[in-house]
């Protein structure tokens, strides 16, 4: 049973009771996608506001249609209730939208600057051939494990215990490994920050 039919004045249709509803509660709709559109402005243009409001009534009206006062308690005041009901439903849509908003926008910030055009990218394989070229001067010097440890981790990002797994050692024993890698490549690093 809707909200309305217990908010309706006595042979009122309800299209005019959710009509008075929607006026009445009109500044709590607002306020509520006022805070949603402020949280998310900087991916917003101003034409999403109506987008936003139209999203925030109709949760609205949806929140008065799957209402059921039969489930109030007899010491809540109903209308209460159902305020309380309609603002959830109403920020679950508004929260709904805007993650999927900021996703698209995200991705389309990422296709200007990268990948634009649907031209594929090779930058992992030249990434991986540019590290793989920088680390050939201090591969002799790393044991076979700590060779094994750069090829797994950083060319195919394993974790430690993937890594562990693999070599069928422990853990602990695979970031001892790491430590003595980094102890061997600091000067690597060290030059790099150099020629940054």
């Amino acid at each position: 049973m809707p909200f309305t039919d217990y908010f309706a004045a006595p042979f009122e249709p309800e299209c005019y009771a959710f009509e008075r509803l929607m006026k009445k509660y009109e500044p709590k709709i607002r306020k509520t996608v006022k805070h949603y559109r402020d949280m998310y402005k900087q991916y917003l243009c101003s034409a999403d506001y109506d987008d936003l409001l139209q999203i925030a009534q109709y949760a609205f009206s949806e929140a008065n249609d799957k209402f059921d006062i039969t489930k109030v308690a007899s010491d809540k005041n109903a209308e209460h209730v159902f305020i309380a009901f309609a603002a959830r439903t109403m920020e679950g849509r508004l929260s709904d939208y805007l993650r999927k908003h900021y996703k698209n926008k995200s991705r389309e910030v990422y296709d200007r600057e990268g990948s634009a055009y649907g031209i594929p990218d090779e930058s992992a394989k030249s990434l991986n051939m540019q590290m793989l070229r920088i680390l050939q001067d201090q591969l002799p010097t790393l044991t076979p494990r700590e060779a094994l440890y750069i090829k797994l981790s950083v060319f195919h990002d394993w974790s430690t215990q993937q890594i562990a797994e693999a070599a069928l050692v422990s853990e602990h024993t695979v970031r001892s490994w790491k430590k003595s890698l980094r102890k061997k490549l600091g000067p690597l690093r060290d030059e790099l920050k150099k020629r940054k």
